[in-house]
């Protein structure tokens, strides 16, 4: 099929880095074993250069696209697979998609999970990532380009520089491990950074009952504000049934984890933060 996109410019407040390298584009489908009964959600496809290689290989195809002209691209590049119902292109913005109504469009109607691979603008790959986490429920995984730095921080083991809230977050709901790296080369216009795909495998909801991404969210927000201080400094911070926590209700939230008020938020293992979830917000819904 003709490149009908070359050409085609990129938007600077999308954050638009196009993947051009074909031997990385094949790698990453490798590696996303897409399958002929897959339900497959693509975000920022940008010109197709995954869209072009995924349509028709799997039983329903959705792309969402901020970009009105990309989207418009797609729709003209993938007339037939459109016509056929076999691909959604969906111009908007992943973080306000109604992910279950897109779902039932693809005819998601025996509850299967979605699969998501994404090229990710590196300024709203942190907040799109959260947003997955949150709809889990609907998911299975993902495989996700994002900037190198943000790869490392959702890979960090604790007692890192690199250990923070999306660490745990990430590690709490997904099995997270590095598929591909790749350079500044492989991308139109070429970021100033490398970039790393990731996927995360979604646990089974089953697996962390009780346990919204939301709470943690919050929670993590609050016991890393001030990285250079113990857990019992942040999390005075915390809202408490009366207010903020202040010290006595935050050592006390702490002991009941099992953890050490004196201990600074990147020493606390994911399992010590759930701990720290389940005392603070016990039977959250997921």
């Amino acid at each position: 099929m003709p490149d009908r996109s070359a050409g085609f410019g990129t938007r600077r407040r999308f954050g638009q880095n196009f993947l051009v390298n074909e031997g990385a584009i094949d790698r990453l489908l490798a590696a996303f074993a897409p399958r002929p009964d897959d339900l497959v959600l693509e975000v920022g496809p940008g010109r197709g250069a995954l869209t072009l290689r995924l349509a028709g290989r799997v039983a329903a195809l959705a792309v969402v696209e901020i970009d009105r002209g990309l989207a418009a691209l797609l729709r003209d590049s993938l007339a037939v697979e459109v016509s056929q119902g076999r691909l959604l292109v969906i111009e908007g913005d992943i973080l306000e998609v109604d992910l279950g109504a897109l779902l039932a469009a693809m005819g998601a109607a025996d509850g299967r999970p979605a699969r998501v691979i994404a090229n990710l603008p590196y300024n709203i790959a942190t907040g799109v990532i959260l947003r997955l986490l949150r709809e889990r429920r609907l998911l299975a995984d993902l495989l996700v380009m994002v900037q190198r730095e943000v790869a490392a921080r959702i890979l960090s083991p604790p007692a890192r520089r690199t250990y923070g809230g999306l660490s745990v977050l990430c590690q709490a709901f997904a099995r997270a491990e590095s598929v591909l790296r790749l350079g500044p080369g492989s991308f139109r216009p070429r970021p100033k950074v490398d970039s790393e795909a990731i996927r995360l495998t979604l646990r089974d909801p089953g697996g962390t009952a009780g346990r919204a991404p939301q709470a943690l969210s919050d929670l993590l927000r609050v016991a890393f504000e001030q990285r250079r201080k113990t857990l019992l400094n942040n999390l005075t911070r915390l809202p408490g049934p009366g207010g903020r926590l202040g010290a006595s209700g935050a050592a006390a939230l702490i002991r009941r984890a099992g953890l050490d008020p004196g201990s600074r938020p990147e020493a606390v293992p994911v399992e010590g933060f759930l701990a720290l979830l389940d005392a603070w917000r016990p039977a959250e819904s997921i």
